[in-house]
Formats: structure tokens, C-alpha cells, sequence
């Protein structure tokens, strides 16, 4: 038995790189012979999209034997409660009372609903308390683990509202071998239960918002096997900070070229270029300097970059300066030390010369 789990995919009609997303799970799922393909929420990015794309979805799924098993999450699960139809092998848990039995597997879910987190620790028990403790049981769960370390920022666009919030241990006292979540959009965790038992975010599989960086991924689970994080070669962002050294002869531009090279090319950039330089010895003003990020960054850039960066031509071209830099290059400091040194003589330089 295989089975494939991911959440907040957040389909709709103006971001193809998420049903591309979808189509390379999909093509996964059939390279990996997965009997189970889970969503653990927010398939679809507001509840008419589940109306309109619909047929869309069905082709991206039709061609594959496996089951798919969606959960409503808060974006979409109003746009369930219509019966539509998704595909012939597609199951939507509409309700918590009865799983979806599935080749040994009880598949259990918590269809979105607006409750606090005391309602939802008592649907939790009564859930636990309809399990049948020799059978596999898996949990499906769109909401906030409040053990987890994370801020609003990492669960999408939803600002400070809280969204179905339990605790790990309300998780733990169920006969279930996996709580398969989602609405964690940041990256893939996963926290124990007990013997065997794991509770997982997989993150979302492809850059919703520029909060979600780094590679995305999926869970992949085997029989008798610890849960795979399997990465993906989908859309995301990356954070990429430069920082300009004015006494490093190489030209900017160049240190960035060189850093885009090493980022994988599916990646959107953000980038922070900081620190100071030399622009009398490299020819380029701030504005130039600005210009020039942009050009070399071109369509990989995510939206603009952020300029921290200042040309302190006027302070090492400054001949008191020059001065403490020959005393400085005689004494007998670490590298290091002559650094921070210099750092701190750049520094105050500036102040004066702002001031006179």
C-alpha cells in the first residue's frame, strides 16, 4: 500500500503553475504505484473554483487508477456540500461520522467547520471514539496544530484568525497511525504520537505567497516504512541576500550573476542586495547599481528587490582615511579583527561627514 499526501494546492483559472503542481503529483503518484493520492485541504483556492474548474481537475486525473480522496478546507468547503462531481475514482469526506474504508485502511476526516478549539477537541474524541482500534486508521485534518512554532505567516493569506487550533496530545490519545494535515503552507514537519504514529504537515507543494520559500515537497508513505519527504520540481520562491563588502574588487553585478546561477531556474528570487561599496572603483553610482540588479535579475526577480546597499566612495577616497587604513594593514590584528575594525572606522566616517 502507497499513499501520496499533500494539501493547498489552491487551484484556480490565473496561476498555471499550480496545475502543473498537481500534474507532476500526479505523474508521481502514477511512477510510484500509489494506491491513495490525499488532500488534505484547500485543493481549490475559494469554493467557486470547485464549480468552474472542475471538469479541469477531472482531466488531470482521469488517466490514473489511483484513489483520490479530497478534504474540505476553509478556502473551499463550502463548494462541496452540492455533491459535485470530480472524477470517477475521486472520494470527498463530507463527513466525520464514517471513514472511507480502502483496502485495509480506515481513511477518517474532519471536513472544515468554524470551531473553537474546545468544539473541535470534542469532535476529535467523538471521531477517536467511533475508530475501530484493529483496524490502520489515518486521520485527515485541515487546521492549526498549536504545538507547532510558527507564525500567521506561515499558513497562507489568512491573518490572525484562528482555523480549527488542537493540540498534539488531543491527536495522540486516537487509534489513528497518521494525522495527514494541511494548512501549514511553510514546509514539510512531521511530530510524534507515539510508537509509530506521526502527525504531518507536508506544506504546501507549490509557492502560494512569497512567505513559502525553499524547495516544496510531498509525503510519500509505504507500508511498514518511516513517511517520505519527496521534493518537488515545482514553482516556489527563494530568498536570496547579498551582502557588498567595498573592498572586494568584484564587481556586484557579477556576485549576483554568480548567485542565480546556483538557484534552481523554477525559482522566483527575492533579493536583498545590502552592505557598502566602492562605486568610484567599480564605476557605478547607487542608481546604477539599482538598475543594473534588475537587468542582470531580470523576470526571475519576484516583484522589487530590497536596496540596502550604500556607495562610500566619499569616505574611502577620504585621505585621513586612507591614512588609518595603512596603520591599520601594519598592525598585528586577525584578519577578523582588522574587519570589524575597518567596519566601525567606515562607520564613523560617515557620521562625520554627514555632520560637516
Amino acid at each position: 500500500m502507497k499513499v501520496l499526501h499533500t494539501a493547498d494546492l489552491h487551484l484556480n483559472a490565473v496561476n498555471p503553475e499550480r496545475w502543473e503542481a498537481l500534474d507532476q503529483l500526479v505523474a508521481l503518484a502514477a511512477r510510484e504505484q500509489v494506491d491513495l493520492f490525499l488532500v488534505a485541504g484547500d485543493l481549490f483556492d475559494r469554493n467557486i473554483e470547485a464549480e468552474t474548474l472542475r471538469g479541469r481537475l477531472r482531466a488531470s486525473l482521469a488517466n490514473y487508477s489511483m484513489k483520490t480522496v479530497i478534504l474540505p478546507g476553509n478556502h473551499d468547503y463550502l463548494s462541496y456540500r452540492s455533491g459535485l462531481y470530480f472524477g470517477e475514482n475521486v472520494y470527498v469526506i463530507n463527513s466525520w461520522t464514517e471513514p472511507l474504508d480502502f483496502c485495509g485502511l480506515s481513511i477518517w476526516g474532519l471536513p472544515y467547520e468554524k470551531l473553537d478549539g474546545e468544539m473541535l477537541a470534542g469532535r476529535l474524541q467523538e471521531v477517536g471514539s467511533r475508530m475501530d482500534k484493529r483496524r490502520r486508521n489515518i486521520l485527515l485534518f485541515h487546521g492549526e496544530l498549536l504545538d507547532a512554532f510558527y507564525s500567521t505567516r506561515d499558513v497562507g493569506e489568512e491573518g490572525n484568525r484562528r482555523y480549527m487550533p488542537a493540540y498534539l496530545s488531543t491527536f495522540s490519545s486516537l487509534p489513528v497511525e497518521y494525522v495527514l494535515a494541511g494548512h501549514f503552507h511553510a514546509n514539510y514537519q512531521g511530530w510524534e504520537l507515539g510508537e509509530e504514529r506521526l502527525f504531518i504537515y507536508p506544506g504546501s507543494p507549490v509557492s502560494i505567497t512569497t512567505r513559502e520559500t525553499g524547495k516544496r515537497a510531498v509525503n510519500l508513505i509505504v507500508a511498514n516504512n518511516r513517511p517520505l519527504e519527496i521534493a518537488l520540481d515545482t514553482f516556489y520562491y527563494e530568498d536570496l541576500t547579498v551582502d557588498l563588502d567595498p573592498f572586494n574588487s568584484e564587481n556586484p553585478l557579477s556576485i549576483i550573476e554568480g548567485c542565480l546561477r546556483q538557484i534552481h531556474p523554477l525559482a522566483k528570487i527575492l533579493l536583498t542586495v545590502r552592505g557598502l561599496y566602492d562605486g568610484s572603483r567599480l564605476g557605478l553610482s547607487e542608481s546604477e547599481l539599482a538598475a543594473g540588479i534588475k537587468k542582470v535579475a531580470g523576470e526571475r526577480l519576484a516583484g522589487a528587490v530590497l536596496e540596502n546597499f550604500t556607495d562610500v566612495r566619499h569616505v574611502l577616497e577620504d585621505d585621513l582615511f586612507k591614512a588609518f587604513l595603512d596603520k591599520l594593514d601594519r598592525e598585528d590584528y586577525p584578519e577578523q579583527g582588522k574587519i570589524r575594525i575597518r567596519e566601525l572606522a567606515i562607520k564613523a566616517f560617515r557620521v562625520v561627514k554627514a555632520c560637516s
